[in-house]
């Protein structure tokens, strides 16, 4: 299971605000998260990666 993949799936799911998008919804997130058996280990690389992207793709969208 890569990031990517789990990012994918959640990639409408967004939080907005007053000046646009503000996060993902962690909430979709942990709910795809689960539909996938990982180890711990696994599953903190994941929202590791999962973080990076959002944040990539809040600066994308900002700009």
């Amino acid at each position: 299971m890569l990031p990517i993949e789990i990012f994918s799936r959640v990639s409408t799911q967004w939080r907005v605000g007053a000046g646009g998008p503000i996060g993902l919804d962690y909430n979709v997130v942990y709910q795809e998260l689960q539909r996938e058996v990982l180890i711990p280990e696994k599953y903190d690389e994941v929202m590791a990666g999962i973080r990076i992207i959002e944040r990539a793709a809040l600066q994308h969208m900002q700009h």
